[in-house]
Parts: C-alpha cells; sequence; structure tokens
C-alpha cells in the first residue's frame, strides 16, 4: 500500500521518465517463478481457498489457475512448490461442471489433452460434489470436492502479456490521465467494499481517492462514459465505490489520511447519513461523496500511480537522493 499520493512525472530539470517495455522474463513482482521451458510465471498462493475462489484470484491478478499440460510442467512445477512449501497437493485449473465424470480445464479442453495421470483407483467422482481435481507432491491427481479449501498456483503464460507502457503494468484496461498523471480502470462488475479493495490491489493498483475537483470531474467522466447500462444482478445503481472508509468515528483515506486534510471533501446532500451502518466510501454519479454499508454491491474504480523506478532515475540521471 502506497502511503502518500504522487501527482508528479517530472524530476530534476524539466526531465519526463517514461516507461518501455519490462524485460522478457518479466509479469509481475509477485510472480517471481520464470521457467524457460513452459515461457510462463508463477506464483504460489499458500492461503487455501475453494476451486472457484482460487480461479477468480488468479484472473484478478491478469494469470490462470494452473493445471500442467505435460508431465514435464507438472515435475517442474512440483519442484517449485517442494522448494519452500511442503504441499501433499494443490488445487489445478481442471473440473467437471457438467458431468461428473467428464473433466475439461479451465479453457473448456478435454483432460486427455492435458496431464492426466490418474491415482490408483481414480477418478471416484460419482460423488457429485467431487467435480474438481487437484495435483499431489507424487505426480499424480485426483478428484476432490470443490467447495473444500487447498493451497493452488496461479501461472501467466508469456506469450499472452499485453504490456500497458504509460501505466507500467501488463493490464491495458488502465487509462492514463496526462493531467493527473495517474491511471485508472472504471469496474462494470458489481463486488462488495471489501471485494472491490481487494480486486483493485490484485490489479497492483488500490480504490481510488479523490483529492482534487479536477479527479472528481474525471472520475465522473469516466464513470458516464462506462459501458455499464446493460450490466444485471441484485446491486445498488447510482454509488461507485472509493478508497475510503470510517475509522473510530472519522472519515480517512485508505492511506490513512482524514477527508479533511486531501484536497476534496465534497459530500452529497445530506450525507453521511448511515450512522453505524455505513462504514465504507463512495461517490455518486455526480462525483460527490457518499458514506454506503460495506457488504452493498456496486461499481467501483482503481487507481494506479506511475512508480518512479529508482534504478532508471540512477541510470539516467545520477543518484539524486530527492526527487525534485
Amino acid at each position: 500500500m502506497f502511503s502518500i499520493k504522487f501527482s508528479f512525472l517530472l524530476i530534476s530539470a524539466n526531465v519526463i521518465i517514461t516507461f518501455g517495455e519490462p524485460p522478457k522474463q518479466f509479469f509481475r513482482p509477485d510472480y517471481e517463478k520464470y521457467m524457460p521451458e513452459t515461457d510462463s510465471f508463477y506464483k504460489i498462493y499458500t492461503q487455501h481457498k475453494t476451486f472457484d475462489d482460487a480461479k477468480e484470484t488468479c484472473e484478478l491478478d491478469g494469470a490462470e489457475l494452473f493445471y500442467p499440460e505435460d508431465e514435464d510442467e507438472a515435475k517442474a512445477v512440483i519442484s517449485y512448490w517442494q522448494e519452500t512449501q511442503r504441499f501433499h497437493w494443490i488445487i489445478i485449473g481442471v473440473h467437471a461442471p457438467f458431468a461428473p465424470d467428464v473433466f475439461v480445464t479451465i479453457h473448456g479442453d478435454s483432460i486427455n489433452t492435458v496431464y492426466k495421470k490418474w491415482g490408483q483407483g481414480e477418478p471416484n467422482s460419482f460423488q457429485v460434489l467431487k467435480k474438481c481435481v487437484i495435483l499431489r507432491h507424487i505426480l499424480s491427481i485426483s478428484d476432490a470436492v470443490c467447495n473444500h479449501l487447498y493451497p493452488f498456483i496461479c501461472k501467466k503464460r508469456a506469450s499472452t502479456i499485453r504490456w500497458n507502457s504509460l501505466c507500467d503494468l501488463p493490464n491495458r484496461s488502465y487509462k492514463y490521465v496526462e493531467q493527473l498523471g495517474r491511471c485508472y480502470k472504471f469496474h462494470t462488475n458489481p463486488k462488495n467494499w471489501t471485494e472491490a479493495f481487494r480486486a483493485c490491489n490484485a490489479e497492483q493498483g488500490y480504490l481510488a481517492i479523490i483529492d482534487s475537483q479536477a479527479e472528481a470531474d474525471h472520475l465522473v467522466n469516466i464513470t458516464r462514459m462506462a459501458n455499464k447500462e446493460d450490466v444485471e444482478g441484485s446491486y445498488l445503481r447510482g454509488a461507485i465505490h472509493l478508497g475510503f472508509v470510517k475509522k473510530n468515528s472519522v472519515w480517512r483515506s485508505i492511506m490513512g489520511r482524514p477527508l479533511k486534510a486531501l484536497g476534496y471533501n465534497m459530500w452529497g446532500t445530506n450525507q453521511p447519513d448511515g450512522g453505524d451502518r455505513e462504514n465504507c466510501g463512495s461517490m455518486f454519479f455526480n462525483g460527490k461523496l457518499n458514506d454506503i454499508g460495506c457488504n452493498q454491491q456496486c461499481f467501483f474504480i482503481c487507481e494506479r500511480e506511475i512508480p518512479l523506478l529508482e534504478n532508471s532515475i540512477n541510470l539516467r540521471f545520477g543518484d539524486y537522493g530527492v526527487v525534485q
């Protein structure tokens, strides 16, 4: 989490820092394992989750729930997790969503096209709940109950990376705003406040914080332009989750600063009005702030700073102790 918000891209003698394509063997900092033999990046998640939650977690990262395509990849990934973890198994991206004995990958391909070394007596998926698959450290796979909790691994194929140079991340949905020096993404998949906070963090951003009228105007504009009219489901129309909450009766940004200390503190008419029932922050479509129940589903906006790469600064301009 960032401690303060930066609004500049200029350093020293009005020199503009720009970002190009990343090195080939880079996806994002937390995907530390690159395997040249698969041309893919991997990340171990030690927090156990159900199949659906593991799949969603990987998707939020811009990756996919791992499954081995062949024995070589199975061996390599097992070796990777055994280096630091002592899991006996992980949940993988194979399941039987439509018939208990027809297993397919998360891409819809038959398991017969990928690694399928079933353990002895497996699968015994005639139990209706056992529609998912685990990979054991002994190289075999078994069917498993989808709603049980398992560790898992996310995978990103290097060939699918599309770099966003202006926002310096592998996600082209973020749009750089020169006037504000930041990047933004409007999410049209409604979530509650905590889920929205988690989604922004997974994308290497954070729930948007308004600190100027110019920023408020921009968020109003991207809200107006978002393709949201046909979104179905049960959610609150007219409000957008933002990055502020009420702590000890004081409204603060997720960076910890009181809203009154920011450059924008424009509440809607008679807001806040929810008392202890509404402790999370949002804005109306017109940009005015609104308190909201933290479990309320609605749209949200993520924001991302443009990171100043210290090594690049040192390389180009010398070791400046302070950015001007």
